[in-house]
């Protein structure tokens, strides 16, 4: 048995013909329902896309990111034992920094994230590297630049590199030597810093602000304050502090964009000063650690409720209502079988004789030799009676009694397409009775020829 997979029509999809409210007024309600049933589901699909695109967007939680920075000193005995001794060959210090065993230091940065409170070996979400959380950092070391030409050191993020959990520098000396460590956190969108005194205080701005959330502020002060003009809404009447911070009496919305760079500059960058040791062992290790507020992208988000998997729960939906179509097709069709061996079984003969009526009605009207009215009931009143087609005029008007008292007793006009049975027939003796008086007048025509004017 083969299973239709298409979906029933929705109400909203079916249209009623232009002139039906002429003859069924109650219609224009039904129009009514459908269109508004129209615009609700155009709302529902425009925030269900919303809903989408705020889960795509990923989401950000505030974690600490706890810095070390610590050095390592290797070969610093041999140069304390004495700067100005000479080896067997005359070489002295300079030639000894530049051999394998030269005094070196080893400066290392290293940062990890700290696990909230409370949180538990199993629920420890996945490690991220240091370098994920930095944009770029400069190292710059205070030494003398005649001796050393490498006293900065510059790192900036690359797609092609991948993340790592500490930087190294070495460096060879036997001295300690005072550091400055710049680091430029990155952040889930740019920040920036806004420069105008003024606008700062103003809009209650303190630390650093994104573009969007700038713009989001400066409309707040101008709505609240009633800045905007009443006849041109673009253009915003400065008060004396937005006066001040832009330089004109009157600044056009639009045109604040393109101003931003003005206002807004990068912040500044986190600066980490730091001494290495070289003569207090190999290895020493800052007195203290640094607490950076970091953002980290959630992976899992099993508690986003359940608008957490909105496409693959709509998927799903589909599926069990494609389903849910073809099981209702299934069980139409096995009742319908049902039914035709359950009408069988109560009476054999009858529902086979029902059934060859059946079908020899559809064969008829399948080859247009289907006949109607009292031309089918004579020929069936014959039928039954067995006479032959050559019957007197007597016993052809006694059947044609006969076949309307059958016409007006019989179930034939209850059946569900009597009333546009009904419909094609007077349709087609309306074009019948137009053609007839179409042939009248064609005849009047040749009967009576109109005059023609002589010459």
């Amino acid at each position: 048995m083969a299973s239709v997979n298409t979906k029933r029509k929705r109400l909203i999809e079916k249209s009623l013909p232009p002139k039906i409210e002429t003859y069924i007024p109650e219609s224009r309600l039904f129009m009514q329902l459908q269109s508004l049933e129209r615009k609700l589901d155009a709302k529902i699909v425009r925030k269900r896309l919303e809903v989408q695109e705020a889960l795509g967007k990923p989401v950000y939680k505030k974690r600490i990111l706890r810095v070390f920075v610590s050095n390592l000193a290797a070969n610093q005995a041999a140069a304390a034992g004495g700067n100005d001794e000479t080896d067997a060959e005359g070489k002295g210090t300079g030639a000894r920094l530049d051999s394998a065993e030269a005094p070196s230091w080893t400066l290392r940065i290293e940062g990890r994230l700290v696990d909230p409170p409370g949180t538990s070996s199993k629920a420890r979400l996945p490690a991220h590297k240091f370098s994920e959380f930095i944009n770029s950092m400069v190292v710059e070391l205070e030494r003398d630049p005649q001796l050393y030409a490498d006293n900065v050191v510059q790192w900036r993020r690359s797609a092609a590199e991948g993340d790592v959990d500490g930087f190294e520098v070495k460096r060879r000396g036997d001295e300690d030597v005072k550091t400055k460590i710049m680091l430029d956190i990155r952040t889930a969108t740019d920040r920036f810093k806004v420069n105008s005194p003024v606008l700062r205080e103003l809009l209650d701005i303190r630390g650093t602000i994104s573009k969007a959330g700038f713009i989001m502020k400066l409309w707040q002060y101008i709505k609240l304050n009633s800045l905007q003009d009443s006849e041109d809404p673009d253009q915003i009447r400065c008060d004396a502090g937005l006066r001040q911070a832009f330089g004109n009496a009157v600044v056009s919305f639009t045109a604040i964009p393109q101003m931003l760079h003005v206002f807004l500059t990068r912040p500044d960058p986190l600066i980490i000063e730091y001494t290495v040791r070289v003569h207090e062992g190999d290895f020493h290790m800052g007195q203290y650690a640094f607490d950076i507020e970091v953002e980290v992208e959630e992976l899992a988000r099993q508690g986003a409720g359940p608008l957490a998997n909105v496409l693959t729960r709509q998927r799903e939906l589909a599926h069990i209502q494609g389903q849910l179509t073809q099981k209702m097709q299934e069980i139409y069709n096995a009742r319908s079988k049902r039914d035709f061996l359950r009408n069988f079984a109560e009476d054999p003969v009858a529902f086979t004789h029902r059934w060859i009526d059946n079908q020899t009605k559809d064969l008829e009207v399948i080859l247009g030799d289907r006949r109607h009215g009292l031309e089918a009931a004579l020929s069936a009143i014959m039928v039954a009676d067995g006479t032959s087609q050559e019957m007197t005029s007597e016993r052809k008007q006694a059947l044609e009694k006969e076949a309307t008292k059958w016409l007006k007793e019989s179930a034939l006009y209850d059946e569900p397409w009597a009333e546009e049975a009904v419909f094609h027939y007077l349709s087609a003796k309306t074009q019948e009775r137009m053609q007839q008086l179409l042939q009248q007048q064609q005849q009047q025509q040749q009967q009576h020829p109109p005059a023609t004017n002589g010459a």
